[in-house]
């Protein structure tokens, strides 16, 4: 191998999620920087994250973690859209590989455990916490 990269011309196969990836977010520049010093130093971990953001829209918070593939399973885990107030989980192949919150943050902590954990997807309607509910 011998090649090292990082930041925004960095693709790499992620093993969390068995795909190739390349993202660009200052965040991911930063940690992969940080784990390809320490592999050039003799390390040999690999690069696997689980992608985030947030934003802020005036008064919408949206909160992401993981991918989104275009054939993942989708359901709505807590809240309800319309009420603008609601998490979704994204399933792909038995897993949990995405989280997806609009004005949810708090309940997005358990969605993201989910996701860094590869929980099984038939955990996301066995997992009383996730059932919809009214959000405060």
């Amino acid at each position: 191998m011998g090649v090292y990269a990082a930041g925004d011309v960095a693709s790499w196969h992620n093993p969390h999620f068995g795909t190739r990836m390349r993202l660009e977010h200052r965040m991911n520049a930063t940690e992969q920087a940080i784990v390809a010093a320490g592999n050039l130093l003799g390390d040999a971990v690999p690069f696997a994250p689980v992608p985030y953001f947030w934003t802020d829209q005036y008064d919408i918070k949206i909160q992401a973690y993981g991918i989104f593939p275009p054939d993942a399973d989708l359901r709505i885990v807590q809240g309800d859209s319309p009420d603008g107030h609601f998490a979704a989980a994204y399933g792909r192949h038995g897993r949990v590989v995405g989280a997806l919150g609009w004005n949810i943050a708090r309940q997005m902590r358990t969605l993201r455990r989910l996701v860094l954990e590869r929980t099984p997807w038939t955990a996301v309607t066995a997992t009383p916490a996730l059932r919809p509910a009214t959000v405060n």
